[in-house]
């Protein structure tokens, strides 16, 4: 019991001491960008070219999920399945993102109560995109926007020791392995167009029944995969010019074009639903590629320790903006264009922009101090757990 204890320091210890500042200054970007997206609304943004800039937030966390799984791993030196699948494994991931989920779920719905008399129709919101069963995977009762992401990240602690398994063999399986991950997300869109047929649909209670298979298909990381394993294949090698990576040179401008034509000619694949494809993760995957090469890998200043901060809370921030996005729903009916102090319905841009920053200034701070509070407990925690190690077995801490 005590030596997981030790070892979930240690390996705590050493995660903290192989840090790339390009993907803390990633992170901190993306979820400035996912706060972006929550609040400017989309009669606005479809003039903005998004695709290519704001809508990259979601795809560039699914690479650097992947990238820093396959780092984790691969620093253990463990590829059996028995090895990766451990207690010390999955007590960590409960800490980092099941334990605040539960302090998320317990905020949101007693917010959600208070701020409407405690009516319980208040935990009824998750109906605005999501049903009943849905809550079950991590959705909210008392909804907000980026919910959906949830379930993608808890599901992501089950496969990614299985997926990890694939691409720490040789070239050939780790190949093999790539390529599974885009079959399986081509399989599971084919999967939507053709069994659950969305083009036949014509009442509501159908597209309602569509939208229950839907959700669970779209909120597993299965159905973005392929973000995933470039992640992992780039944890081998991140060089943007090595032999591996030169595929990535084809699939970049073929995303972009993907992309460039998606924005302003609104051409559509009829059997690919969503924004985060197969056919866009590539663009952002290129641009991690390029950050990675260009940024160096650990200045030091009081700019990139602030960047290193809100890189640790991005799991925090994006459960307060969750809330706080809930509330505004529940206050203004909508959280497009709006903020604390009010929603602006018309969409003036600068006004709009004013609820970003304010919204920024909000959100970013929540979520930090939110972060700060329970690293220093568990810090604390770690150290009484050392500390009474070695009070009771001196010899086995030398």
């Amino acid at each position: 019991m005590q030596m997981n204890e030790i070892e979930e320091n240690e390996i705590h210890t050493r995660e903290k001491n192989n840090n790339y500042f390009a993907i803390d200054l990633l992170k901190a970007l993306m979820i400035f960008l996912v706060v972006f997206d929550h609040t400017y609304p989309w009669k606005l943004k479809n003039s903005m070219g998004v695709q290519l800039w704001e809508r990259i937030s979601i795809p560039i966390f699914l690479v650097l999920m992947g990238f820093n799984m396959g780092l984790s791993f691969k620093r253990t030196g463990e590829t059996s399945l028995k090895k990766l699948y451990t207690r010390v494994y999955f007590k960590k991931k409960f800490w980092r993102y099941i334990f605040p989920f539960i302090v998320a779920y317990l905020l949101s719905t007693l917010i959600g109560l208070a701020i409407n008399d405690f009516d319980t129709e208040a935990l009824e919101q998750f109906q605005h995109d999501w049903s009943f069963p849905h809550l079950f995977i991590g959705i909210l009762p008392f909804w907000g926007p980026g919910n959906w992401f949830l379930p993608v990240i808890f599901w992501s602690i089950l496969i990614m020791p299985l997926i990890y398994k694939g691409f720490s063999g040789k070239p050939k399986r780790r190949i093999i392995t790539l390529i599974f991950c885009f079959v399986i997300e081509v399989l599971l869109q084919l999967t939507i167009f053709f069994i659950f047929d969305p083009r036949n649909i014509s009442t509501n209670s159908e597209y309602a029944n569509f939208l229950v298979y839907y959700r669970f298909i779209t909120a597993t990381p299965f159905f973005m995969l392929s973000g995933i394993g470039l992640g992992l294949w780039f944890s081998k090698n991140h060089n943007i010019f090595a032999k591996q990576n030169l595929f990535m040179w084809i699939l970049f401008f073929i995303s972009l074009f993907y992309l460039i034509v998606y924005q302003f000619f609104d051409f559509r694949f009829a059997f690919i639903f969503g924004d985060y494809t197969l056919f866009s993760f590539p663009y952002s995957a290129f641009l991690f590629l390029l950050a990675m090469k260009l940024i160096p890998k650990n200045p030091s200043n009081l700019f990139v320790k602030g960047i290193r901060l809100i890189s640790k809370s991005t799991y925090h921030i994006l459960l307060t903006q969750i809330i706080y996005f809930a509330i505004l729903i529940s206050v203004w009916g909508d959280h497009y264009g709006g903020s604390i102090f009010g929603i602006n319905s018309v969409y003036d841009p600068i006004v709009v922009f004013l609820y970003v920053l304010i919204n920024w200034v909000i959100c970013i701070p929540i979520g930090i101090l939110w972060w700060y509070g329970e690293d220093r407990l568990r810090e604390n925690r770690l150290k009484r757990k050392s500390l009474k190690f070695f009070f009771f077995y001196p010899k086995h801490s030398i």
